[in-house]
């Protein structure tokens, strides 16, 4: 009898498992003979253990009929291919989820570890793209408003993180060279100077976008986040303290605040900047943000303590 495309794969899962007939049979609570037959197509598996099957191999029910079963250790390495394939959510999240099982049943390899690994690689290039695709979206549009600036500004610091600083500096440097009149284009250089560890830079372009009528707030901000980088502590609070000044809604100035309190050790000074913090965002009702600040608030009360007890 000519072996039929489950026959064939049955036996090719259960090779590449290192499993006998008899181990199979065990696992799938029925006799070795009723496995040899499924091999060699004597008989087709009752159409009520296919889910069991599918799952002991780590396959579809549909991939046990396939003509060109591929051999995968288990499904959430099969679910990592599906992924890879296709890049999309639904599939990570299968595949995710797939692979949180396999851990916490304790029978993973180093190579489930390192493909779990594998698979949120894919998983950050994926998300990369979508952002920039959403940012470039917006930014096409016309319209000019606190949207497009905080885009604009976003997608600075996104590509700052993927090695792309050079290319944002340029096309800021470029926008400001075609209309030195727009505010926004000085800020988004003074973004985009900053992102790169252009720090001193930053200082000098300071002044212009002033003069532009960019947001002095803003200014501030990237001009203390410079002095900080640049270990100019002292300038770095004066600008954040006249950013808040200008604009009490400057969360930044608060958060580069409690940061850089924080590299310096000075504690009790870092949890006074959570408490504002904390304070402006209760008052708004952001309750999902205020949850970490109050973990932040709680570490640098602890540290202050701890400074004193020593």
């Amino acid at each position: 009898m000519e072996q039929t495309n489950i026959g064939r794969n049955i036996k090719r899962l259960r090779d590449a498992k290192g499993l006998t007939q008899e181990q199979v049979a065990q696992a799938l609570n029925v006799t070795f003979q009723a496995v040899s037959k499924w091999e060699t197509s004597v008989t087709l598996p009752d159409t009520m253990m296919l889910p069991k099957i599918a799952a002991f191999f780590g396959v579809t029910v549909d991939e046990l009929f396939s003509p060109e079963q591929a051999v995968y250790d288990n499904n959430a390495q099969r679910l990592l291919a599906v992924y890879e394939a296709s890049r999309d959510q639904d599939d990570f999240i299968r595949a995710d989820a797939e692979f949180r099982k396999l851990f916490a049943s304790g029978s993973f390899t180093r190579d489930d570890e390192r493909s779990y690994g594998v698979l949120y690689e894919y998983h950050m290039y994926y998300c990369r793209d979508r952002a920039l695709a959403q940012y470039d979206k917006i930014l096409s549009s016309p319209e000019r408003d606190i949207v497009a600036q905080r885009t604009r500004l976003q997608r600075s610091y996104l590509r700052s993180q993927i090695g792309r600083s050079g290319q944002d500096l340029e096309e800021a440097r470029a926008a400001l060279e075609a209309d030195p009149q727009d505010p926004e284009n000085h800020l988004a250089l003074l973004a985009a100077l900053y992102n790169a560890g252009q720090y001193e830079a930053v200082l000098e372009a300071s002044p212009a976008a002033e003069d532009a009528g960019a947001p002095e707030s803003l200014i501030h901000i990237y001009a203390g986040n410079s002095c900080r980088a640049l270990c100019r502590y002292e300038e770095a609070f004066q600008h954040w303290q006249r950013a808040l000044e200008l604009d009490s809604e400057c969360l930044d100035a608060l958060y580069s605040m409690a940061y850089c309190w924080r590299a310096q050790g000075c504690h009790d000074r870092e949890a006074e900047a959570w408490e504002r913090v904390e304070d402006w965002l209760t008052q708004r009702g952001y309750a999902a943000e205020v949850v970490s600040v109050r973990e932040q608030l709680r570490r640098a009360r602890q540290a202050a303590e701890n400074r004193v007890q020593e």
